[in-house]
């Protein structure tokens, strides 16, 4: 009888912890989602510098373990992640439209290096007598995307925290109906 009574209580509790951590995952994403969708700019902006301040407070870490460590050899590996953290981290911080662009071409180069790709591959499978329409247009949507992105990085990294924003907003929104909404026993 305890057994069944203990077997109840764990099957409670582990129940509880998983609709507490839906309800916060959801709540999380409902309110990035909102952020992004209505101020995409400037939540991109805090979020890139939230990520410098934790560069910072990273190397900050690391320095203060290269200065407490007590053996008298120097450590080269930690200083250079002192070193790279701190001068990332100001890099970073100090110009954040900056790190969103350069994030931004880089994904671009990505689309347009895959549109390319892809469009030789449609060109090569049409001389062997295979017509593959989805490939042609995929290539079509990658370059178109990656030249958008090339030449208006701002801008691009703007409309995607806007999708990034509507996938984190129903994405939560799941996430809380799943931890309100009863499961079968």
């Amino acid at each position: 009888m305890q057994n069944q009574v203990n077997n109840f209580n764990e099957m409670r509790n582990e129940k509880l912890r998983t609709h507490s951590s839906e309800f916060l995952r959801g709540t999380l994403m409902v309110v990035l989602g909102l952020a992004l969708l209505f101020y995409p700019g400037f939540t991109l902006v805090s979020i890139t510098r939230l990520v410098a301040v934790l560069l910072l407070v990273k190397g900050a870490m690391a320095g203060l373990i290269l200065l407490l460590s007590r053996s008298r050899r120097s450590n080269p590996s930690m200083l250079l992640e002192l070193l790279f953290d701190v001068g990332i981290g100001l890099l970073i911080l100090y110009n954040p439209r900056g790190t969103i662009s350069f994030f931004v071409v880089i994904l671009a180069i990505w689309a347009l290096i895959g549109g390319l790709l892809m469009a030789f591959s449609f060109q090569t499978l049409r001389k062997a007598g295979l017509v593959n329409w989805g490939l042609f247009l995929n290539s079509v949507i990658a370059l178109s995307f990656g030249l958008v992105l090339i030449f208006e990085p701002l801008r691009g990294g703007v409309a995607l925290a806007t999708l990034i924003g509507a996938f984190a907003l129903v994405y939560g929104l799941v996430n809380l109906l799943t931890a309100f909404v009863p499961k079968p026993r």
